[in-house]
């Protein structure tokens, strides 16, 4: 049983990440032209942020803990320690994607309040 623990937790930290990154791109509106309304980067979701990659490093010291208990099969122990470097890149392009987006929409939303200031003040 233990085998299997952290291959979930590598998914559940890239489905964690897909999540954020889709919900700043929703609520950030990167994928169309700039037009205003853009909300701030909640704290909910930046603390998912650093939680998502905390999850990412888990699956790792999981294997490092318990590879040399003999707690995992030895095919199994195989095929983590072959596949665990292309993960790990997998893991951090997702975080740095991450950033990315969470960057992008805090920019957008100090334009936007920028915008909002600019045109109360104009009034």
């Amino acid at each position: 049983m233990l085998d299997i623990v952290p291959a979930v937790l590598w998914c559940v930290a890239v489905v964690m990440s897909l999540n954020i990154i889709g919900l700043c791109v929703l609520r950030g509106r990167l994928l169309t032209r700039y037009a205003g309304g853009v909300p701030r980067v909640s704290w909910p979701v930046t603390i998912m942020n650093v939680v998502s990659a905390l999850l990412g490093l888990s699956p790792y010291l999981v294997y490092t803990w318990f590879a040399d208990t003999g707690a995992f099969d030895p095919d199994v122990r195989d095929w983590y320690a072959s596949y665990g470097w292309p993960s790990a890149g997998v893991v951090i392009v997702l975080l740095i994607v991450q950033l990315a987006c969470l960057y992008a929409q805090a920019r957008r939303a100090m334009r936007s309040e920028m915008d909002a200031k600019l045109s109360s003040a104009i009034r």
